[in-house]
């Protein structure tokens, strides 16, 4: 199996002419085969269920074509969901204004964990406000950060 960052750079290169976004990609070992979660998106009104349809069968195409995984393996195609995984500078940028949950690699002053609105971002760190303080963060310095919107029933 290559590496997870070489798997993206291929499948997400040739996502990108068919006009879909790779987010992300889990991989796990289930048992003796390999689950891979690729995690799909669109620019325009997100993704639905025939668009994942389409999007395994190419991304299946390609693991196979550039013989990505030794053996046996799950693939899983979805839509990122609500709380989607914020990995690049361009996803930050995109959700200027949203709601996020920011992890650290390392703590600050004991804290490693933060919620706030995104309020500005470029292509090396961000700014996120939880009402009362504002918060700068480099990107090389954030573990995980995702959406957190706050869902109204």
């Amino acid at each position: 199996m290559k590496d997870i960052k070489t798997v993206e750079s291929i499948v997400g290169s040739a996502l990108v002419g068919s006009g879909f976004e790779l987010i992300d990609l889990i991989i796990q070992n289930q048992g003796s085969k390999k689950l891979l979660q690729f995690f799909v998106d669109k620019d325009c009104g997100g993704i639905n269920l025939d668009e994942c349809e389409k999007a395994s069968r190419l991304i299946d195409s390609i693991l196979e074509m550039e013989n990505i995984v030794d053996g046996a393996y799950i693939l899983e195609v979805s839509s990122p969901g609500v709380k989607r995984v914020l990995k690049k500078p361009a996803h930050f940028q995109k959700y200027i204004g949203e709601r996020a949950k920011i992890t650290l690699k390392m703590p600050i002053e004991n804290r490693a964990n933060f919620t706030g609105v995104i309020t500005a971002a470029n292509d090396t760190e961000m700014t996120l406000e939880d009402g009362t303080n504002k918060f700068v963060f480099k990107y090389e310095d954030i573990k995980k950060a995702h959406l957190d919107p706050v869902l109204e029933f």
